[in-house]
């Protein structure tokens, strides 16, 4: 009998203090994480083996530079200059002009006393003017004959090969190499067929195996583009 009613009483204690109960098992969970926590801060877990990175393993997995995907495998285009061909000679005038015997009138050969076609010109000047390579190129032939005198002969490349004739005192020989301005013989008379026209350089132009105007070559008016070192 006693003892139901302790657990009367005990059921309606509970009761009335459900409230305060509650609150002070909130209190002891909170103090219960605030002090593991800090705890937990203060001790902190240390490996049984340290963890530390592998020099190897990080070159391995640095790029290298020889294969970077960002690099432009295409070549740098190197910049391009135009390279203009010069006068050959510091001539006065024109003494006889180029002619193509169709669509340009022949010209009257003193000398000769005809009217003929000119395949070149004639570059009028001073006996011993010096006479210099309008551009680079090779000597393909040296030569003398009656009729032309002293004759040059260069190819300059693509396909443009220049006859310089009527020289004296020639500086070169067939095969070698010749730079833009380096001399390679002086004006003279040595064209017996146009020893009456005084001393001149007589100049032949071809182009891709056809005879050409030599003029615009003379004032400099062709070029070509090549790569800038």
């Amino acid at each position: 009998m006693n003892t139901t009613k302790q657990q009367n009483k005990f059921v309606k204690f509970l009761r009335n203090h459900a409230a305060l109960l509650l609150l002070i098992f909130c209190i002891v969970a909170i103090t219960t994480v605030v002090l593991v926590v800090t705890l937990t801060r203060n001790n902190p877990v240390i490996p049984d083996e340290p963890v530390g990175t592998n020099p190897d393993d990080t070159d391995k997995n640095k790029p290298d530079d020889s294969t970077d995907v960002n690099k432009d495998p295409r070549p740098t285009e190197k910049e391009k200059i135009k390279v203009y061909f010069v006068s050959p000679v510091n001539y006065t005038s024109v003494s006889m002009e180029y002619t193509d015997g169709e669509e340009s009138k022949f010209v009257f050969s003193s000398t000769l006393n005809v009217w003929q076609a000119h395949r070149g010109v004639d570059l009028a000047a001073a006996d011993g003017t010096q006479v210099a390579s309008m551009y680079d190129g090779t000597v393909i032939d040296v030569t003398e004959t009656y009729g032309m005198g002293h004759i040059v002969k260069i190819d300059h490349g693509d396909n443009v090969i220049a006859t310089y004739a009527s020289l004296t005192d020639v500086q070169v020989q067939k095969g070698q190499q010749v730079a833009k301005g380096e001399i390679i013989g002086s004006v003279s008379t040595s064209a017996s067929y146009e020893f009456l026209d005084g001393a001149h350089l007589h100049l032949e132009i071809t182009k891709d195996g056809e005879i050409t105007d030599p003029m615009p070559y003379v004032k400099g008016e062709i070029f070509r583009e090549v790569e800038q070192d």
